[in-house]
């Protein structure tokens, strides 16, 4: 029997991409030299506000294969099928990006080398990480699976919930490793032998690091009733830890950067406590916003279910896109100089034009012959 459609999901999935796209464009224009203090902060102040993209991204895969596949998972056909919906795509783009920056180097042996460099370790695709990341989740995901299954079907009188317990659990061992990744691996990772400071200095993409969303939302999928109550019931006290979380990621952006430009959004990476802190607030806020959301069936709802059917597709175009847009602003400039101080603004334009534009790329793909080895699956989460 046919499970039912999460729909929050799709929601949340679109949303998220948005956030994504957004910090994207805020990278574009917080960093120049001919930003105003103001805007500068301003857009950090934004970036902040929508620091969960990628954790949201984790988070939903973890809930959609726990969801699609418990208790009926067939490894060798799962994988088959991620890596045609998730690599094909994925190589594809690599070999459009690399096109696009060298147009006219002739395929010979060192065209195919530097492709598979690429495809290995992006650099051209500056956002290709993520999926190289995220594919570990799913060779991982029976060893998951089975930890998931033991904590559920537990029976113990004195631990009733094995699940919150063991997300409990992975959120302490989450913090203490955000606290190394971010107080001790960067100044001692010249005493570890090579490979290891490679992995150390490449951290964002290692599975571990993003572990604890992942784990989250499979105890989400797994007890999917209680925790929309849950999270619809979390108004107060999110409030509370949001306001803290963010007065704290501000406060230390603004040490670390101080009244000098420009300003330097590594301080607000993830992977440390305070945003791993913030992070998870955002997350509780905007499955909410989610749940909201889908409780009526206005433009609202299918706009974003649509953009997050895909979000994965546009995922991937998203940064061609914006690296177009950005040269069109700067020939802009040389006619209207002031543009400068309207960065914000601009911003939000250029959000605005990337978002619609690599969206409806994909959708077009989509419905072209071979599209879907572009933009890869665009259905819902289902069974």
């Amino acid at each position: 029997m046919p499970k039912e459609r999460v729909v929050e999901w799709d929601v949340l999935r679109g949303i998220a991409f948005l956030a994504i796209v957004l910090q994207h464009s805020i990278g574009q224009f917080a960093y120049r030299k001919d930003t105003s203090l103001l805007d500068a902060y301003t857009l950090a102040a934004i970036y902040h506000l929508i620091k969960f993209g990628v954790p949201a991204f984790v988070l939903l895969t973890g809930a959609a294969l726990v969801f699609t596949y418990y208790g009926k998972l067939n490894y060798p056909a799962f994988i088959r099928k991620r890596s045609r919906d998730i690599l094909v795509p994925y190589f594809l783009w690599s070999v459009i990006y690399y096109v696009y920056m060298f147009p006219g180097e002739s395929i010979q042996y060192q065209w195919f080398k530097e492709v598979g460099l690429q495809i290995l370790s992006p650099t051209i695709g500056y956002h290709f990480w993520f999926i190289l990341m995220i594919f570990q989740f799913y060779l991982l995901f029976p060893l998951f699976l089975k930890g998931l299954t033991w904590a559920k079907e537990r029976r113990d009188p004195f631990k009733p919930r094995m699940l919150d317990t063991l997300l409990a659990l992975t959120a302490l061992a989450y913090m203490l490793l955000m606290w190394i990744s971010y107080k001790y691996l960067p100044y001692h990772a010249s005493s570890y032998p090579a490979f290891l400071q490679y992995l150390i200095t490449n951290r964002n993409t290692n599975f571990l690091f993003y572990s604890f969303y992942f784990i989250f939302g499979a105890v989400i999928a797994l007890d999917l009733q209680r925790w929309r109550k849950l999270i619809t019931g979390s108004l107060r006290w999110n409030i509370i830890l949001f306001c803290v979380a963010y007065g704290w990621a501000g406060y230390e952006l603004f040490i670390g950067t101080g009244y000098s430009l420009p300003i330097n959004l590594n301080w607000s990476t993830t992977l440390k406590p305070s945003m791993f802190i913030l992070v998870f607030s955002e997350l509780i806020a905007f499955y909410r916003i989610a749940l909201k959301i889908t409780q009526t069936n206005n433009l609202l709802n299918r706009l974003t279910a649509w953009i997050g059917k895909y979000s994965y597709g546009a995922y991937l175009v998203h940064a061609l896109l914006l690296g177009k847009v950005i040269k069109l602003i700067e020939a802009l400039q040389i006619h209207y100089p002031n543009l400068n101080q309207h960065y914000v603004l601009v911003t939000l334009v250029v959000f605005l034009i990337v978002s619609v534009v690599s969206t409806l790329t994909c959708f077009i793909f989509s419905k072209v012959p071979l599209g879907r080895y572009l933009v890869g699956p665009t259905g819902s989460t289902k069974s």
